[in-house]
Order: structure tokens, then C-alpha cells, then sequence
């Protein structure tokens, strides 16, 4: 019957073959698809948070599942090295190659590179210094005419230069300057300034009138 029909009617057939071969090789492409990507095989995803890492690491593994640290931040009040998040989140089901990205307590304090504060004000610098992240800033005066400029930065009682790698825990100290002009000494002038000072002085004395006596 289909041999009768076959001959009678070749394109039909030759069409009716291209369209079984697609239909075939698709579903032949999903069959692959679904084994080299497990589809189906999901799994619960383990809760690690406030876990160590260490035991974080054991339990994600234990379920099938890869991890990898994606982001850590610095808070004194958590042990160094628990687990702060995690994405999936736990107990979500996933497949059993999704990757547990896990965000993670520092082991040490956050380090920055110290910008350049000199001639800014000293609100723009204290600023700048908190939200960077530093928590012990201070600010002390010293005589200068540039009042309320930044002239110096210390960092645990030393000097630094701008760029220098600091910890957020550490103590910046900015100098600004007070507006006042410190007179300099009499006794610190040079001998021929102090000698032509003095016969200034004697000169103007000697050319103020003197008070009459009574």
C-alpha cells in the first residue's frame, strides 16, 4: 500500500522523510540535553549560614553541590570565616550543578589604599574618610594661616602619604589648620634683623615728644 503510494506520489514521501528525520533528531538532541544537564536530578539545598566555613564547606559538598566565595565583609562582633549568606538560599531546590555562593565574615579587617586629603577642607576629608569605611577619625589644630585646610595625616600616630595601604580599624589623625599666625620669637631673628629692629625702635622713641614736666 505505502510502496503503491510511494511510487505514485514521490515528493509527498521524500517530505514526509524530511519532516520523521527533524522530528527525530530533535528528539534525539533533547535526550542529550536532558542527560549532559541532569535535568530533573535536583536536590534541597543545604542552610549554612552562621556556619563556619570549614563545616559550611563539608555540608554543601555532602548534598552534591560545588560552592565558591563570592563576597566577604569585616564586622568585629562575628568570628572570622562564618557564613554571613548564601545564594540559593537554603533549604530552595536546585540543580545539583548549581554553584552555593557564599558570603563570608573576613579573617582580617578590610585595607584601602589612604586618598589625598591635603588642602581639602576638613569636612570634606572626615567625610570622605567615613565613608570609606574608617570608624576612628580625629581631628587635631595646629597654628597655621590656612584655616580649616588639611595639612597633614597621621595614621596610628605616624605620617603617611596619600596611597598608602591602611586598615579601616585604624586610628586616622588629619591636621587643619587653626587661622592663626604664630609670632615668630624676637631671639630666634637673625643678628642683622635683630640690630636693625632695635635702631628702628631707638630711632621712632627718639621722634616721639617728650612729656612736659609740671
Amino acid at each position: 500500500m505505502f510502496g503503491d503510494f510511494g511510487k505514485q506520489h514521490p515528493v509527498l514521501m521524500n517530505a514526509l522523510g524530511v519532516i520523521i528525520t527533524f522530528v527525530a533528531a530533535w528528539y534525539a538532541i533533547y535526550l542529550l540535553i536532558d542527560v549532559f544537564t541532569l535535568h530533573g536530578q535536583e536536590a534541597k539545598v543545604p542552610s549554612v549560614r552562621n556556619m563556619s566555613l570549614d563545616n559550611a564547606i563539608r555540608k554543601i559538598e555532602a548534598a552534591g553541590f560545588e560552592w565558591e566565595i563570592s563576597d566577604s565583609m569585616f564586622n568585629e562582633a562575628i568570628k572570622p570565616g562564618m557564613v554571613l549568606e548564601q545564594e540559593p538560599k537554603g533549604n530552595a531546590m536546585a540543580k545539583t550543578t548549581r554553584i552555593i555562593h557564599l558570603t563570608i565574615n573576613a579573617f582580617n579587617p578590610k585595607t584601602v589604599n589612604l586618598p589625598i586629603l591635603s588642602d581639602i577642607s576638613c569636612r570634606d576629608a572626615v567625610n570622605r574618610l567615613t565613608s570609606m569605611g574608617f570608624k576612628f577619625v580625629k581631628v587635631d589644630t595646629v597654628p597655621s594661616a590656612d584655616e580649616g585646610l588639611v595639612l597633614s595625616v597621621k595614621v596610628n600616630g605616624h605620617p603617611v602619604t596619600p596611597g598608602s595601604k591602611v586598615s579601616i580599624k585604624d586610628q586616622i589623625s588629619i591636621e587643619v589648620g587653626d587661622g592663626l599666625v604664630p609670632e615668630m620669637p624676637f631671639d630666634v631673628l637673625p643678628d642683622n634683623v635683630q640690630d636693625s629692629l632695635q635702631r628702628a625702635q631707638r630711632a621712632r622713641a627718639a621722634a616721639e615728644p617728650k612729656e612736659q614736666q609740671p
